[in-house]
């Protein structure tokens, strides 16, 4: 007969050695993976690009500083100027058989006014007659449509004698 103390060190020995194993696997499939994932970037005089190359295909994302709204169906309010967090984004997936599967557009940012909060809804309304008012709370009022595809969305908050017109705009590729 053995001595138990014997066989709990076959255990504690079998452990470790898969624990090992699962060590070096783990550590092979880091460096695969990191090998195998490339991450570029560049910028540009209106923001900065980036793609991400994996072994599935490529992610681009190409950011964009100052966007007009316009371009996506939302007008400026007369007046109003521009914060320096006006921006977008463009976001593609491409597979790696060539096929681009999906697509977003976002684009994003603020403008401001010193017209009274009542007087900027009022303009949204005549200019985008199918917007609706989705939550009004005291001085913050949020409208959103959605048309070809495209939700967009404007916040409309009257905040120490300037009204803050915040604006979000989501679609796809068919769409814009």
């Amino acid at each position: 007969m053995k001595p138990a103390n014997s066989r709990r060190g076959g255990v504690i020995s079998g452990l470790l050695a898969a624990a090992l194993v699962l060590f070096l696997v783990m550590t092979l499939a880091g460096v695969v993976v990191t090998r195998s994932i490339h991450v570029h970037s560049a910028d540009g005089r209106d923001g900065t690009d980036v793609s991400i190359d994996t072994p599935g295909g490529r992610l681009a994302i190409r950011s964009r500083e100052n966007m007009d709204p316009a371009i996506v169906g939302i007008p400026i309010y007369p007046g109003a100027w521009s914060t320096k967090d006006s921006g977008g984004a463009h976001i593609e997936w491409t597979s790696a058989d060539g096929h681009k599967d999906n697509n977003l557009y976002a684009i994003g940012g603020e403008f401001r006014t010193k017209d009274p909060a009542w007087k900027v809804v009022d303009y949204y309304r005549d200019q985008l007659p199918s917007l609706m008012i989705v939550s009004e709370e005291d001085s913050n009022t949020r409208l959103e449509y959605k048309k070809g595809g495209i939700k967009r969305i404007i916040s409309i908050t009257e905040e120490d004698g300037e009204t803050r017109i915040g604006f979000a705009s989501v679609g796809g590729r068919e769409s814009n």
